[in-house]
């Protein structure tokens, strides 16, 4: 008979993913190992694979989670027919940033750890992460059209924004209170896009 899984079988897995990202994050996949993770849940080695099969599998799992989520929160403002396509730019712009300085642990495994990935897993992750980038293309097209006859430029031009983003989320130290901050997300993501459509010197 297949053993039945307790009620709280998924409320534990994430709890178990949240411990391993923030370990992950601090000492890296190979830094981190399957005894780490269990200490840090309150458990032992063994219970752990009862939820996950791998290290390495749990470590996929939350990489591939924080991409949907990209996905999920970031197309539907790329994709909204009632607005313009500056504020979609600048909308993707705050909700990104907002985003990576929230969720600064699953950024900065994104960030550093991917090649921790299997082949297959890195080609999957990096698919879904490809798209965020890719659904950047009809609204940058829209606003300099000269960039649809040069697609060769398109994929370039999409990660020099992302790129103006994907760092700064280390100067927010404190991201569950933003009233500290020298410089709030909307600010800056308001500056980020302004640097990026009109040019420095602008």
């Amino acid at each position: 008979m297949a053993r039945l899984q307790a009620q709280d079988y998924n409320s534990k897995r994430e709890r178990i993913k949240a411990s391993a990202t923030v370990l992950f994050a601090a000492k890296g996949f190979n830094g981190t190992s399957i005894i780490d993770i269990a200490k840090a849940c309150n458990t032992v080695k063994s219970r752990l694979y009862y939820y996950f099969p791998s290290k390495g599998h749990l470590f996929y799992e939350i990489i591939k989670d924080h991409a949907e989520f990209l996905i999920d929160s970031l197309l539907p403002i790329l994709q909204n027919q009632d607005a313009n396509s500056k504020d979609k730019l600048e909308h993707y712009a705050k909700a990104l940033l907002g985003m990576n300085v929230k969720y600064r642990n699953q950024h900065k495994l994104i960030l550093n750890e991917l090649g921790a990935l299997s082949d297959e897993q890195s080609r999957e992750i990096n698919f879904l992460l490809r798209r965020t980038i890719e659904a950047l293309y009809p609204t940058l097209i829209d606003l300099n059209p000269k960039l649809r006859h040069k697609k060769h430029l398109q994929f370039p031009t999409a990660m020099m924004f992302v790129g103006m983003i994907n760092w700064t989320h280390t100067w927010y130290a404190q991201p569950e209170n933003e009233s500290n901050y020298d410089l709030s997300v909307d600010e800056f993501a308001r500056l980020l896009c302004t640097t990026f459509l009109d040019g420095y010197c602008a």
